[in-house]
């Protein structure tokens, strides 16, 4: 698996929303909530991608 780095810029009610997210039992952290999040992305997007070429 490649990795990449990825800089996110995140407004307070975003922060709040991960954090409550997190408190919900969802995640351990905020960096391994971004990332799921990023993988899930990807999974609904990529294969549609590959589709086009």
């Amino acid at each position: 698996m490649a990795t990449t780095k990825v800089k996110l810029r995140l407004n307070q009610q975003q922060l709040e929303l991960i954090d409550n997210t997190i408190k919900a039992g969802e995640s351990n952290s905020r960096d391994d909530l971004v990332r799921r999040a990023l993988r899930e992305f990807a999974k609904a997007r990529l294969p549609a991608a590959e589709e086009d070429k």
